[in-house]
Order: structure tokens, then C-alpha cells, then sequence
């Protein structure tokens, strides 16, 4: 049984939102000085110049925020950590977004059934892998590339709903690759049957008899990898 999706505790529409309405980024920490000569952190819409502008010899209207301000010292933290502040609200900008879109994403993945490990793998597949499986799975993509003759972000996808949304396929190593790779394109013919990928067993075997899966719908988290037109 597919894991239970998360319950929606975050208002990802209402971050959006905040994000949207908020100064475009990228923001950037910026270190100056009030017109005392007194350190003062920002963070602003322009790269830092290094050269610690003192006011009136910067651009007020290019800050959006500051972690210290002291002549008169009405911006402060007690624990001192006005540059750490700055640098998260400076990386919080891009950084809030992309979390919010990468939740949706694995959201959507869970919506699909994949497993509950499934997620940013650091690969095109979006269950996590180790190095031998991993060149497995991409011997099946071969196969639907070079016999099928599928797009390899088509074939990427197949085997992505197909196996992405199973644990323990560490199992599938047992068979041949064709044997899954010919599972994610081909339904069963007449008799039951699908192909192996054993040559002597497939030998009786009319490919053009199977009828074809239908591709993961193109808007589903499978397709991990840009399709390239020809």
C-alpha cells in the first residue's frame, strides 16, 4: 500500500504568495557603515562592492533589510549574529521557493504511489539507488532505447512509474534487465505472456503482437529527464 501523503501543514500557497509580493531577488549581504563610521549589515538588491560605503555614499533604496544599525543603535541581536542573520535572509529569498516547489514535487510524487524513500536522489530516478543498482536501472533504460525505440526520457519515465513506486528492488537483480525493462513498455499478450530477454525463450515470441503501455502522463513527476527533439 502507497504511503499516506503528508497533511497539508504548510500553507504552500500562502508562501508563495510572501515570495511573489516580496522584492525580486537575488538578495545580497552588504557591509557598510552608518554616518557615524559604525559597521552596519544589510541586506540589498546589489552585490556588496567590498569597499564598506559609509551613508550617505550608498544607495538606501537598494537595501531591503538590516541586521545591525548602530548610530542610532536601533537594529541589534543580542547574540551578535549580524552577518549570520543577514546571509539567511540573503539565501532565504531563492532558498524558500525552491523548497516550497521541491515540496510539491515530492508531494506529487507520494500523490503517484512511489515508495517513501523516492525523492531527490541525485539521479535520473526517483527511487534512491545504490551503484550497482543503479547501473541496472540504466541498462534497462538501454534496452527501451535501443529495442523499443523510445526517447531516453521516455524510457527514464517508464521505468521511473514503474519501479519508483516499489520497495526492495534490490530483488530485480535476479532477472535479466530486458526482463523488467520489456515490463514497463509491453502489456501481456493473448496468452499471458510477456518477453524475458532470454534469447532462447523469446526465440517463438512476435514482439509486434504485445500491445504497448501508455507513457507516465507527461505531467507527473517521472519525467525526470529533458526530452530532446530531433
Amino acid at each position: 500500500m502507497p504511503p499516506e501523503p503528508a497533511s497539508d501543514d504548510l500553507d504552500l500557497d500562502g508562501i508563495e504568495e510572501v515570495c511573489a509580493a516580496a522584492t525580486p531577488g537575488p538578495w545580497f549581504v552588504r557591509n557598510l557603515d552608518d554616518d557615524h563610521a559604525m559597521n552596519l549589515v544589510g541586506v540589498g538588491t546589489v552585490e556588496d562592492s567590498g569597499r564598506g560605503e559609509r551613508y550617505p555614499d550608498f544607495d538606501h533604496r537598494e537595501l531591503v533589510a538590516a541586521t545591525l544599525v548602530q548610530h542610532p543603535r536601533y537594529v541589534d541581536c543580542a547574540d551578535e549574529r549580524w552577518d549570520e542573520n543577514a546571509t539567511f535572509i540573503a539565501m532565504a529569498r531563492e532558498a524558500v521557493p525552491r523548497l516550497v516547489a521541491e515540496v510539491r514535487r515530492l508531494r506529487r510524487l507520494l500523490e503517484y504511489g512511489a515508495c517513501a524513500t523516492a525523492g531527490s536522489t541525485g539521479t535520473e530516478f526517483v527511487i534512491p539507488l545504490d551503484e550497482e543498482m543503479l547501473a541496472y536501472f540504466r541498462e534497462m533504460v538501454d534496452v527501451l532505447v535501443e529495442r523499443c525505440g523510445v526517447s531516453r526520457a521516455e524510457a527514464v519515465a517508464r521505468i521511473n512509474a514503474t519501479y519508483g513506486t516499489q520497495d526492495g528492488v534490490w530483488i530485480m537483480g535476479h532477472e535479466l534487465p530486458e526482463y523488467w525493462a520489456y515490463g514497463a513498455y509491453y502489456r501481456p499478450d493473448h496468452r499471458d505472456r510477456l518477453p524475458t530477454g532470454d534469447p532462447d525463450e523469446d526465440a517463438d515470441i512476435d514482439f509486434s503482437t504485445f500491445p504497448v503501455r501508455p507513457a507516465p502522463p507527461k505531467d507527473s513527476p517521472f519525467w525526470t529527464v529533458e526530452e530532446i527533439s530531433e
